[in-house]
């Protein structure tokens, strides 16, 4: 079954990302994918891209601005999904500090492994807000069907390995917390409280996985991703790796969308299949008429499907058989070859080699030849500080790098390196390792006894 075309816009503190699919019996194909400034022509501006798309979506998503959606992640005792209903209400009294005629409620729950406990994110928002931002939309022709926060969106995508997300933005970083197919906690900290900095969303980090430490266990999280329009410092991503033992991921476009540009979290949110009562917005049921081309490509996908079916045909009628020993044949000249194959890889290589050491060897190989090779094999982050030669002992290399593991297996790579004589990595300075190496040249006169 094709998807329906969808459009998504995800508002950020100083900006507003819009993506639109375009879902096919050919594909899913990105339509739009942009980023606008947020200001009062927003609104038009949505417009006026959609209308360049020549198409209506089927469904449009807002996720609305982080700080004016609030979250709760509860645990209940198992109950079935009519008495989730009825229980909302009630819960939203408790946990919602918004007046009962102005609160707009949302929900999604799962049941824990176990199926003993359920797990019920409540999201709220004031109604007269969610309609406003809404309303500015569809005055301008932009339908609105789900609103959501971004943060509930990203929830089926993130699978069952309990997984941190870090969102930076430039007035606001949050703090999203997912496991067992649901969002389990999330804090919002505004750059502008008192004592923030990036030290300080480290301490909210690991307060958070301490106050789920129950179902989370002793190997904590499993994987932590880092998106946003803005930088914490310039050490905050390292930092936060070390804190938890793990390397700080960007956030990853879905599989099938290849795109470069830095809008993966919006078009996560685009391509989520979003829980049934997960909608701050009342539901609506809205015709979307069916664009030509969407018919000319029906059309032709079916007049190719029919072809298709007919060679299929065509093709089971020939002897299976024959075919079958035809295949039987191909791999057992495939698997003889493979080895001469790999050998005839073998001998070009030692053979540009052997070409590349004897004009070396030709060029009566100085300091300085051997000196370029160098720097051209070496990495872009290690640099030589002394290079001495002395004639029968060899070269020595004295520098830094951020990776000396590698700079044996470089330097054996160079045709004019016999051995590595001694091979000390020192103190860490920074970033860079010390690093000395001892290098015996080959001598020319050699010859090659194969």
């Amino acid at each position: 079954m094709v998807k329906k075309a969808n459009m998504c816009i995800l508002f950020r503190d100083e900006e507003v990302d819009v993506v639109f699919i375009d879902y096919t019996v050919l594909g899913a194909q990105i339509k739009l994918m942009e980023r606008l400034p947020r200001d009062e022509r927003v609104y038009e501006a949505v417009a006026e891209r959609m209308e360049s798309v020549e198409k209506t979506p089927s469904r449009v998503t807002l996720c609305i601005p982080r700080d004016g959606v609030m979250q709760r992640t509860l645990r209940y005792p198992a109950m079935g999904q009519s008495d989730i209903k009825n229980m909302i209400e009630f819960e939203a009294t408790r946990h919602v500090p918004l007046p009962e005629n102005d609160r707009a409620l949302a929900w999604s729950a799962v049941s824990t492994r176990d199926e003993k406990q359920l797990i019920l994110n409540l999201v709220a928002a004031r109604q007269s807000e969610v309609k406003a931002l809404a309303g500015c939309f569809e005055e301008v022709g932009v339908p609105i069907d789900e609103v959501v926060p971004f943060s509930s969106a990203l929830v089926p995508p993130r699978g069952a390995v309990p997984t941190l997300l870090v969102v930076s933005d430039l007035q606001n970083v949050e703090l999203c917390l997912y496991g067992e197919g649901q969002l389990q906690d999330s804090q919002l900290i505004g750059h502008d409280a008192p004592g923030f900095s990036p030290e300080r969303v480290l301490t909210a980090a690991r307060q958070m996985m301490a106050k789920h430490k129950e179902w989370l266990g002793d190997e904590s999280i499993g994987r932590i991703w880092l998106t946003g329009g803005a930088e914490l410092s310039e050490s905050f991503e390292a930092d936060l790796g070390t804190a938890f033992g793990l390397r700080v991921h960007p956030l990853e476009a879905p599989e099938g969308f290849g795109t470069e540009e830095p809008l993966v979290d919006v078009l996560l949110a685009a391509t989520a299949e979003l829980p049934l009562h997960l909608n701050l917005l009342e539901n609506r049921d809205r015709k979307v008429p069916i664009s030509k081309r969407t018919l000319i490509i029906s059309g032709l996908c079916v007049l190719l499907a029919a072809e298709l079916v007919a060679g299929m045909a065509f093709k089971t009628g020939a002897p299976a058989l024959q075919r079958k020993q035809v295949a039987e044949e191909l791999a057992k000249v495939r698997r003889r070859v493979a080895p001469v194959q790999r050998m005839k890889d073998k001998n070009r290589e030692m053979k540009r080699q052997l070409y590349r050491l004897d004009d070396i060897c030709q060029q009566h190989v100085s300091v300085m030849a051997v000196l370029k090779a160098a720097s051209d094999i070496l990495p872009e982050d290690t640099y030589l500080r002394s290079l001495s030669y002395k004639h029968g002992e060899g070269i020595r290399i004295r520098g830094a790098s951020k990776e000396p593991d590698r700079i044996p297996e470089l330097l054996m790579a160079l045709p004019m390196v016999d051995t590595i004589s001694t091979s000390d990595i020192d103190k860490k300075v920074g970033d860079y390792h010390e690093f000395s190496l001892s290098v015996t040249l080959r001598n020319p006169d050699e010859k090659d006894d194969a």
